[in-house]
C-alpha cells in the first residue's frame, strides 16, 4: 500500500518531494498516517503463524512420530511374539486331548 501510495504521489500527483517523505516511512509509520492497525494473525493452533511452522519444526515433528512409529512397531512385534507363543501353546494341548483325555 506504501509503494502505492509513493507512486500515486509522483506519477499523478505530481509531488517527488511528498513521495519521498511517504518511501522514507517505515511500515508503522505508514499505518499510523493511515490510521491502520497493523496485527500479526495465528492460526491458533499453539501460536503458529499464518504462514505454518518453520522447516525446523517440521523435522522435529517428523522425528518425534519415526520415533513414535517405531514404538509402536516393536510393541506390536511384542504382541506377535506372545501371540505366536500363545498359538504354539494350544496346539500341543489339541494333541493332547485326541490321545484319549
Amino acid at each position: 500500500m506504501k509503494a502505492k501510495a509513493v507512486r500515486f504521489l509522483r506519477d499523478v500527483v505530481g509531488d517527488p518531494d511528498r513521495a519521498g517523505e511517504f518511501e522514507a516511512m517505515t511500515p508503522e509509520e505508514y499505518a499510523q498516517h493511515k490510521h491502520i492497525r497493523i496485527e500479526n494473525p495465528t492460526c491458533g493452533r499453539k501460536g503458529e503463524s499464518m504462514a505454518g511452522p518453520t522447516r525446523t519444526e517440521l523435522e522435529a515433528r517428523i522425528e518425534e512420530l519415526e520415533d513414535e512409529n517405531q514404538e509402536l512397531a516393536d510393541k506390536l512385534d511384542s504382541i506377535a511374539e506372545i501371540a505366536a507363543v500363545s498359538d504354539e501353546g494350544e496346539d500341543d494341548s489339541d494333541d493332547f486331548d485326541d490321545q484319549g483325555e
